[in-house]
């Protein structure tokens, strides 16, 4: 079949056009999930993976009536090499590639320090799949123009598809109906894959949509230059100063201005539950953050009351601070459980800490 009728360039044209388009998407922060997974999906579950392999893989399959005759006739006619990829096979492993590719670009950056932010991992996606399709086009350029990878006709494209389904012949007639059905279950594994795939990509999509808004509120013990999400102080003395770590990560897709209140709670521990019988606010402070940002609050707490498991509570808001805050009323919450002595010999009985974000 001649390269010419194949249109060699189409296929990598349109992944280009497809990943600056969705770049733009997500850059300018599209809204509306529907049309943002429209033009997203692609770039996590086709687009990068479909490169790699247009780069490693230029020729096409050199007798494409080779890829529709049966096993047997296969084995027994001869054909020119085969170095290429079936189009079908091409997609499907295009889609899992794809999701390999993200979720090492989405490491890397993560390693890097720059997080899990889909801007961040959208430019690594399209830089590497601009990369790619650059020398998938110099490398079928270099190829005969017989040899050339590109866009199929439709019914190559489905695997022969189409003349396996106008082949099916009934039970009663002499004919075989293997060809057909091995024909039509290869469309539907490959369907049911690209599916799967796609459905993961816009899941991935929605979770860094921008209806997807959060912030996350951990505490931290100053390792050096690192942070660890441990060590935290188990004992306090009353009157003593003691720093605290509090690690503020923005992905409200705006900068945020938050209020921080700390808390000593005193508890009534029964059967039923528990209740606050005696509280302290300790200190108020204001943190901005900028978007898709991870600030870092350090503060010296001083306990005012002593006593075993006593409570330490960051409420955490975001605009006006009510009068009374509570865990009830706070955007976040995180606690830490504390043994306070009087300034003599620290209490002996150790508590749990608690640093899961409520």
């Amino acid at each position: 079949m001649n390269t010419s009728h194949r249109r060699w360039t189409l296929d990598l044209l349109l992944v280009v056009v497809g990943a600056v388009t969705a770049l733009a998407v997500i850059l300018l922060g599209v809204p509306g999930s529907i049309l943002r997974s429209l033009f997203v999906v692609p770039l996590i579950v086709l687009y990068p993976g479909y490169a790699v392999l247009a780069a490693v893989f230029p020729e096409r399959r050199s007798d494409v009536e080779s890829d529709r005759m049966d096993a047997d006739q296969a084995l027994t006619r001869p054909t020119q090499h085969t170095a290429g990829l079936l189009f079908s096979v091409r997609l499907a492993l295009a889609a899992t590639l794809s999701l390999a590719i993200v979720g090492g670009i989405a490491l890397i950056t993560n390693v890097l320090g720059l997080g899990f932010a889909a801007p961040i991992t959208g430019v690594g996606v399209f830089v590497v799949t601009m990369l790619f399709t650059a020398v998938a086009i110099v490398r079928r350029a270099t190829l005969p123009r017989e040899t050339r990878a590109g866009l199929p006709p439709l019914a190559v494209a489905l695997g022969g598809l189409p003349n396996a389904v106008r082949d099916v012949r009934s039970p009663l007639s002499g004919g075989s109906r293997g060809s057909s059905v091995s024909a039509v279950v290869h469309v539907l594994v490959v369907v049911s894959v690209l599916l799967f795939l796609s459905s993961v990509g816009f899941a991935m999509v929605e979770a860094q949509s921008p209806g997807a808004e959060f912030t996350e509120v951990y505490l931290v013990t100053e390792n050096g230059s690192e942070y660890d999400a441990g060590g935290y102080p188990q004992e306090l003395t009353r009157g003593e100063p003691t720093q605290i770590t509090l690690a503020v990560a923005n992905q409200e897709h705006q900068t945020e201005r938050y209020t921080v209140v700390s808390e000593l709670q005193r508890l009534d521990r029964t059967t039923n539950g528990s209740r606050i019988v005696q509280e302290r606010e300790l200190w108020r402070a204001q943190l901005p953050v900028e978007v898709g940002e991870t600030a870092y609050l350090q503060r010296d707490v001083t306990p005012t009351m002593s006593g075993d498991s006593l409570r330490l509570v960051f409420h955490v808001y975001r605009g006006e601070v009510p009068a009374n805050p509570t865990r009830q009323n706070a955007y976040r919450t995180v606690q830490l459980i504390v043994d306070v002595s009087d300034g003599g010999t620290p209490s002996i009985q150790s508590s749990p800490i608690g640093g899961a974000t409520a």
